[in-house]
């Protein structure tokens, strides 16, 4: 059982969960805003008026707008790992997780296409920021890992060739 402090004057002094708290907040408005309006009409203020916050405050979470879009991004692939498919309990082939993960897009498409629009804004942003370009490289990176890691296992398992090469494979994705 988790106990906190209490403060006379201030009350609750579990500090670092109120800040999580807070910071999760701050980052599922944001996301919302980027659903919304687009990384074009994404403005601080507009985050910071959502979670009834002056941006002072949004600052002191998250010091610049890159900061906040990297809290984004890090919610986002959360949610990306997060199966939207039911799946039984492992261990799963190679293949079997390859079709898990054409499946779930395909849900992931009719169930949360937001996701997919904040990839999509992500994207088109990374061709003229590169603050922007970095974070969806490692999005990226992340992605390629996970695709290499189920291609090696099928070759281990012996369902794919063994001659595949991972990386030129992964990259075609």
């Amino acid at each position: 059982m988790k106990h906190s402090r209490q403060s006379p004057l201030h009350g609750d002094t579990d500090i670092p969960g109120r800040m999580n708290q807070r910071r999760q907040q701050i980052v599922r408005a944001a996301y919302q805003l980027i659903v919304d309006k687009g990384l074009e009409g994404f403005r601080i203020r507009d985050v910071a008026a959502k979670v009834a916050i002056n941006t002072a405050t949004l600052h002191y979470y998250f010091p610049t707008k890159e900061t906040l879009i990297q809290g984004v991004v890090l919610y986002l692939i959360e949610e990306l790992k997060r199966p939207l498919v039911p799946k039984r309990k492992e261990p799963f082939t190679a293949s079997e997780k390859l079709q898990l993960e054409f499946r779930d897009v395909g849900v992931r498409i009719r169930e949360a296409p937001d996701q997919l629009l904040v990839l999509n804004e992500l994207a088109i942003r990374s061709w003229r920021d590169p603050a922007i370009a970095r974070i969806l490289a490692h999005l990226d990176e992340l992605w390629r890992g996970h695709l290499s890691s189920i291609l090696k296992q099928g070759i281990a398992e012996g369902e794919f060739r063994s001659d595949l090469n991972v990386v030129q494979t992964a990259n075609s994705s």
